[in-house]
């Protein structure tokens, strides 16, 4: 009878621990925003090809509008010289030396050897 009592006592303890520790979770709200970031990727767009930096040739309203209201970032540095390898490198944060892809295509630039 007495271990019949104490196997009560330890599935109630047991019990009771479980509910206790299914509390309501406090409300934790962060003031922290995150931020709004939009990357635009365009092949083959010079700097003055927008309207926002002066081009009287091309209509970009849509840029424009979003120019107006955020920030424009001017400075950047294209970490491969066309386009597939500088998107490789965007895309998987290595440089061409990692990812392999030196070239656009079946371009039949540059050495053989190097090409993928």
């Amino acid at each position: 009878m007495k271990i019949r009592n104490v196997i009560q006592s330890l599935l109630l303890l047991l019990i009771l621990l479980n509910l206790v520790s299914c509390q309501q979770k406090t409300n934790t709200e962060s003031n922290e925003t995150q931020p709004n970031i939009i990357l635009i990727n365009i092949d083959d767009m010079g700097w003055r090809d927008v309207g926002f930096m002066g081009s009287e040739y091309y209509e970009t309203p849509n840029l424009d509008a979003l120019a107006a209201e955020g920030m424009i970032f001017t400075n950047a540095y294209a970490s491969a010289s066309n386009c597939a390898p500088s998107r490789a490198n965007m895309m998987s944060g290595q440089w061409p030396q990692r990812h392999g892809i030196y070239t656009v295509g079946s371009s039949e630039r540059g050495k053989s050897s190097t090409r993928k």
